[in-house]
């Protein structure tokens, strides 16, 4: 297809010059009667076929049409239309037609539609293609209706919004700059504005390319609450000095401020909230846009505004209800745990009614003359009743409520405890336990049964990470100056890179669904910080290690 003003050789669907950047319209088909749902159609220098069937260059969804009913051919720089054997036949100013040159203002009826034809300048400017603005106010009016009805996904809306203001004002790029983003830091910004959305003619365009985009002239738009619009921004003397301006010889830009419509519905003494802006602009060119395009563009960002501020409220809305859920979440399983510290403490006393029986018969016998044998077999049965009230007492101590004054306590006898609670998890898990506690450790000042709970958070975290992997599990404590240091490790597969920097935070597991709430280490921070302490990790494909470091009491 030839540029018909350098006669550059362009692709069919090329909608400038690649050469000299010129528009490629040179005419039009405007329809005035029949009810289709497009009524405009820009015509290039090539040809073109009619029909109901949507094969066609041109596809007339109207019954009353054939499937292929005519051609639009062009010829040493004129259009004609040729029937192409329609039932109804091809009229040209009520004449009908085999085949005929298009004048311009001519008027072509195919069955029930009737178009008008006209020609367009040759420069193809943007006043020139913006000649029908009713046309593109109507279509961009009812596009922006179906957004506000169709969805409230944010990212839908600011697609959908910046796409209609780039077609009424046949801009070259357009971009979407909105003040309020849940996600601060994954936007480049510009005068203080998140870029969400960026297109080209093309199609869109990615965010790290906004070179040229004036931050000057959205400042200016924001700080007067109207409308920025030049037509040479080179020579415009507020802004032919913008870095941008310069850089990429900006010619026509258009900048609409995006202000909240329900400020001014409530009657509010100060200005209305900001939203963003629509930034347009074209390169290639410097005739303006038409004053009717800029009002429909104007009234299209009205109705932008709120179609965007109310998808925003409803995302809003959306990560409320989730809180919500997951602080639901949270209260049910707090509530869970508290329930299974009851049940731990009847559990204990229940245990130990049995075990006294049990353990004042086993010294009755003990105090008879037995065979070495049965002495054997009564020793077995002093150690597990000996386990057992241990265990009772490990429950016992676990359940009673937190005394919030820290005593001296042994690290080492609070390690033990935690392990003996966690003794059936780890031969479940067919884990290997390696103790690796060092003598005459100081004392450390906290809660026992506080303490207890985060170090079994950690041992049943372990436990997990080496889940079908025959695991070794080493549980360890040190003196690192005037601190205790307690170590759980694991020799599992690490910790993502994706979850690191919110591990500690409620609700961040690797635990598939229904195996973790993702509170556990949130829990252990919560009680090493009550106890004026610190916890860190390292991690590695070949396993991780958690330290919390506790002062020693003095």
């Amino acid at each position: 297809m030839l540029c018909p003003k350098c006669n550059g050789e362009n692709g069919n669907d090329a909608h400038r010059c690649a050469h000299c950047g010129a528009s490629l319209s040179v005419g039009l088909l405007e329809v005035v009667r029949g009810n289709l749902p497009e009524k405009i159609y820009f015509l290039k220098p090539r040809s073109y076929s009619l029909g109901r069937a949507r094969h066609n260059d041109l596809a007339l969804t109207e019954p009353s049409i054939s499937k292929s009913h005519a051609r639009v051919l062009y010829e040493n720089g004129a259009f004609l239309i040729e029937d192409q054997g329609s039932l109804h036949g091809v009229y040209v100013n009520a004449a009908k037609v085999q085949k005929a040159t298009l004048a311009h203002g001519a008027q072509i009826q195919l069955g029930n539609v009737t178009l008008k034809f006209s020609l367009l300048g040759s420069d193809g400017s943007t006043e020139q293609i913006a000649e029908f603005p009713w046309i593109e106010q109507q279509q961009l009016l009812l596009s922006l209706v179906q957004t506000l009805n169709s969805t409230l996904v944010l990212s839908q809306v600011l697609e959908q919004v910046l796409d209609a203001v780039m077609r009424i004002t046949r801009a070259e790029r357009g971009f979407l700059l909105l003040a309020d983003t849940p996600e601060p830091d994954s936007y480049p910004t510009v005068a203080g504005l998140k870029l969400r959305v960026g297109r080209h003619k093309g199609g869109p365009l990615p965010l790290t390319d906004m070179q040229g985009l004036s931050s000057s002239v959205v400042r200016k738009a924001l700080e007067t609450g109207e409308t920025v619009a030049t037509g040479n921004a080179v020579a415009d003397p507020a802004l032919g000095t913008a870095h941008s301006v310069i850089l990429m010889d900006l010619r026509t830009i258009v900048c609409i401020p995006l202000r909240s419509p329900r400020g001014e519905a409530d009657g509010g003494s100060g200005p209305p909230a900001v939203l963003g802006a629509l930034y347009v602009d074209n390169q290639e060119t410097s005739a303006p846009f038409s004053a009717e395009s800029l009002k429909t563009a104007e009234a299209l960002a009205r109705h932008a505004a709120l179609a965007i501020e109310n998808a925003q409220l409803f995302e809003r809305e959306q990560r409320t209800i989730e809180e919500l859920r997951q602080a639901q979440t949270q209260l049910l399983q707090s509530e869970k745990l508290a329930t299974i510290g009851q049940m731990a403490a009847g559990i204990a006393h229940e245990l130990n009614t049995p075990l006294t029986y049990i353990m004042g018969n086993l010294e009755l016998l003990q105090a008879h003359p037995l065979l070495d044998a049965q002495k054997e077999m009564l020793n077995s049965v002093a150690k597990g009743s000996e386990r057992i009230k241990g265990l009772a007492q490990s429950l016992l101590a676990f359940s009673r409520p937190s005394q919030e004054a820290l005593v001296p306590l042994s690290a080492n006898e609070v390690i033990a405890r935690s392990l003996e609670l966690c003794h059936y998890q780890i031969l479940k898990g067919g884990v290997q336990l390696r103790k690796e506690l060092a003598s005459d450790l100081p004392r450390i000042m906290g809660v026992s049964n506080q303490l207890e709970m985060a170090f079994i958070n950690l041992v049943v975290n372990a436990i997990h990470a080496v889940d079908g992997r025959g695991g070794v599990l080493t549980v360890g404590s040190a003196q690192r100056g005037d601190d205790v240091e307690i170590a759980v490790s694991d020799n599992g597969p690490g910790i993502p890179d994706s979850i690191q920097a919110t591990l500690f935070e409620p609700f961040v597991t690797t635990k598939p669904e229904g195996k973790g709430t993702g509170l556990g280490l949130s829990t252990v921070l919560m009680v090493v910080e009550r106890h004026k302490g610190r916890i860190d990790f390292t991690t590695s494909p070949n396993g991780t290690t958690f330290r919390i470091t506790l002062p020693a009491a003095h």
